[in-house]
């Protein structure tokens, strides 16, 4: 693909992720997004066969970016439960940070545009998955007591999503400051899937 091509793909995944963010899946179309950026709606159906076409593949490349984002910090730190916490930061982080690309994977639902390739939920779930295995981990090592790790990681996903939630929405209470919230709330969940030791 030469530069030229791949530019205009961007432009055209950038332009789409914006409408969807700020208008919502039914106001997208070809014909929008080609006249916002100056080209015809056919010169984007050279890239994207179809409007869900279009739409998973911006799904596809936000999930991608969360979860290396994931990765990526997880790699940075050694020991499990230094791997549990930051998989929950790198979460947190790359929610704040891009706020575009977070909320197009939440924002659509599922049966309002066609179903979404399985090969591609498959890949969609590589966070989830390491945060199952590093739970599953901590069980091994009795720092955590947990009957089933793939609950416990899809609960800390959902928490982690109503925490962002709440941000976004501007749901915080007024007297709330909001990165004591955001800071307190990742440990609680941390804290809340450890073992308690006590020392005498």
């Amino acid at each position: 693909m030469s530069n030229n091509q791949s530019s205009l793909r961007d432009k055209i995944l950038e332009a789409s992720r914006n409408v969807l963010f700020t208008k919502g899946y039914d106001a997208l179309s070809m014909r929008k997004i080609g006249k916002e950026i100056g080209v015809s709606a056919t010169s984007i159906y050279l890239y994207f066969k179809s409007k869900d076409h279009l739409v998973h593949t911006i799904i596809e490349e936000s999930v991608e970016e969360l979860s290396e984002a994931i990765e990526k910090g997880a790699g940075l730190v050694t020991g499990t439960i230094a791997k549990f916490e930051a998989i929950i930061r790198s979460y947190v982080d790359f929610a704040l940070e891009q706020p575009e690309k977070y909320q197009v994977i939440y924002m659509i639902r599922s049966d309002a545009m066609g179903r979404y390739p399985k090969d591609k939920f498959r890949k969609a779930r590589r966070g989830y998955t390491l945060l199952e295995s590093v739970i599953r981990q901590g069980i091994e090592e009795k720092a955590m007591e947990l009957d089933d790790p793939m609950i416990a990681a899809y609960s800390i996903w959902a928490q982690l999503h109503g925490i962002i939630s709440v941000v976004y929405n501007q749901r915080l209470d007024s007297r709330i400051d909001q990165d004591k919230f955001i800071e307190e709330s990742i440990e609680h969940i941390v804290q809340g899937f450890l073992i308690r030791t006590t020392t005498t």
